[in-house]
């Protein structure tokens, strides 16, 4: 047991034998005893900061928590009576705990610009409000549509290679597996910025993601080599280092859509379709190909190397740091000083805090994984049925009207994108029942694909392609935009990016194991799994998904705080009422601890201890 104060003070020996008992000397040991209990405590804060953390046998560290709590300058043992009732519940050590446990303050929005009827001025506030920040994801998107068109016009200009003329004057395999380097370096892309945004800033972040794009989109538009060979190696390292980027878009896109959304009053309950409007510019990017192999291609890359170009320089020039981010990493920073806590300084505590809050938040990462992985993986259905489904209703189409066909369903995509970011923040609907609707409707879209395949075809195309169409528009007013934005809300601003990362890089495994499946199974078959993925959908997001519709960032990081103190049972506010609460949660007795009065005076002891 560590010794106290008066025991150093008489027994710390001089090195001739006498005691050390003079009033110098019983000072400088206890000022040496003080900076010990201040690491100690530091000490059994951070070890002792999970949820089910066993206290069996730290009867010690309790006692030096209890002496470093009790010389705090807050006095909270004459609280008043509006504040008596915690006293009388909480231990004084707890009440003092409890009086830190806060979120910074999210009301962080700039001053709105005055008003106005000028259309041109509403129209520049809109385009700067909601599509400048969604200009990275369109520039994704301009670039994965533009590489899946530019297939056949390489087959032209390598025949031998991308082409099925023979013999190959090319690695087959590596050509073989563009796309799955595309996905690779996507969710390396996604892990990689995911974590790092969270530990450098959105600012930052963006800022890299949008650099490593537009170098790789010059080097996907200046891709050359002397044969087919050295081509297919430069295009696909220039792909890979573009797709890095890409993948690092996608964490911090969702991350501070949601956290710009949550620092503005008038945009808190609208956080949905805020995300949701930039998601759509992901949709919104199908071109048409022209017949020029080359010249065509390079074109396109040039294109899209010009607009990220353009995001490149306003993220560098004009790109401001997420106030949410900013305000928590600050708040948390502070606390860290004063509790003289060197190893989480340096950046050790995150490690630390990130395996505490795996241990608590998996049912809801396996909830954004597991439905990423069911949507990509009915997603990529859809892609595959595309073909299929145009040769069916236009027998011996040119590539021309195929091209008119796939713009066509992305329209109806792009609809579902607007219907969903028009109704996700209605109370009536949110994320939770928007994304099992969506997963509903697929399942029972593929179902009867599936089962009447061939009496539709032979007897009802119009009625196969309306089914068609109706799992894209539901694809998007579903579950291919609520992954997208619950990722981005059901975790603590700490780790949002990279749980996020986490989630989008599961889904790219889904759409890598949809592409071994239905590879080897025939058309109904596809139809079922398809169908199985919704059903698995619908299942595991009514079990798993908390609904966030209506819950204030704010309130998941007040959650995080009390969660990381050991204090979880203490926390009484609306991010444990049941409605934002999943059903697996709720059967684990989360939603016990809400009490709205409870909290109102946690808040107020919370608001005194700040002021003091």
């Amino acid at each position: 047991m560590p010794a106290t104060p008066e025991e150093h003070a008489g027994t710390d020996a001089a090195p001739n034998g006498t005691s050390a008992t003079a009033p110098a000397a019983a000072n400088e040991a206890a000022a040496i005893d003080e900076d010990a209990l201040e690491r100690k405590v530091s000490q059994f804060n951070s070890v002792h900061s999970g949820l089910e953390v066993d206290h069996a046998g730290d009867e010690s560290l309790e006692k030096v928590s209890s002496k470093k709590l009790a010389k705090d300058a807050f006095d909270v043992e004459n609280l008043g009576d509006e504040l008596r009732a915690l006293s009388e519940r909480h231990s004084v050590e707890e009440v003092r705990v409890l009086s830190r446990l806060m979120s910074a303050d999210h009301n962080l929005a700039p001053p709105k610009p005055p008003a106005t009827c000028n259309p041109l001025l509403l129209a520049w506030r809109w385009w700067v409000a909601f599509l400048l920040p969604g200009m990275g994801m369109f520039s994704e998107a301009y670039f994965i549509f533009a590489i899946g068109n530019i297939e056949p016009l390489l087959a032209i200009q390598y025949p031998n290679c991308f082409g099925d003329e023979e013999p190959p004057d090319c690695n087959q395999t590596t050509e073989n597996n563009i796309q799955n380097i595309e996905i690779s370096a996507i969710i390396v892309g996604m892990l990689t910025f995911g974590f790092i945004a969270d530990v450098i800033g959105r600012k930052w972040g963006s800022r890299f993601t949008m650099a490593i794009m537009f170098v790789g989109a010059c080097l996907l538009t200046g891709a050359y080599g002397p044969n087919a060979q050295v081509f297919l190696s430069v295009f696909c390292f220039s792909l890979f280092f573009y797709a890095c980027g890409v993948g690092g878009e996608y964490p911090l896109s969702s991350s501070s859509a949601a956290e710009r959304a949550e620092a503005d009053p008038e945009l808190r309950h609208r956080r949905g379709e805020v995300i949701l409007l930039l998601l759509a510019m992901l949709g919104a990017t199908e071109t048409v190909s022209a017949h020029d192999a080359e010249l065509t291609w390079r074109l396109q890359f040039g294109v899209g190397a010009v607009i990220c170009f353009v995001v490149t320089a306003y993220r560098w020039l004009y790109l401001e740091e997420s106030e949410v981010w900013k305000a928590e990493h600050e708040s948390v920073q502070k606390e860290l000083v004063e509790e003289q806590d060197e190893a989480a300084l340096a950046g050790k505590r995150s490690w630390r805090e990130h395996l505490v809050i795996f241990k608590f938040y998996w049912p809801r990462l396996f909830i954004t994984c597991m439905g990423w992985v069911a949507d990509d993986f009915a997603f990529y259905g859809n892609k595959l049925f595309q073909s299929q489904f145009i040769a069916v209703i236009s027998p011996g189409a040119s590539r021309f009207v195929s091209m008119q066909w796939t713009l066509l369903n992305s329209g109806v995509s792009l609809c579902g994108y607007y219907a969903a970011a028009y109704t996700i923040d209605k109370k009536w609907m949110g994320r939770k029942r928007l994304q099992a609707m969506g997963f509903l409707m697929m399942f029972f879209l593929f179902i009867a694909c599936g089962i009447f395949y061939n009496q539709l075809l032979d007897n009802a195309i119009q009625v196969f392609q309306t089914l068609y169409f109706l799992s894209s528009f539901f694809n998007q007013f579903g579950p291919n935009c609520t992954s997208f934005l619950v990722a981005g809300e059901v975790y603590p601003t700490d780790v949002r990016a990279f749980f996020h990362g986490i989630s989008a890089s599961a889904g790219k495994l889904g759409a890598i194991l949809a592409a071994s499946v239905f590879s080897n199974v025939s058309t109904v078959a596809t139809f079922y799994a398809s169908a199985g993925a919704g059903i698995v959908g619908a299942v595991i997001t009514w079990v798993f998904l908390p609904d966030t519709t209506g819950l204030e960032l704010a309130e998941i990081d007040r959650l995080h705080r009390y969660m990381l103190a050991g204090q979880i049972q203490n926390y009484h506010g609306p991010a444990t009422n049941p409605k934002h609460l999943s059903l697996y949660e709720r059967w684990r007795g989360y939603g016990e601890y809400y009490n709205p009065r409870e909290d109102a005076l946690q808040h107020r002891l919370q608001e005194l201890a700040k002021n003091h």
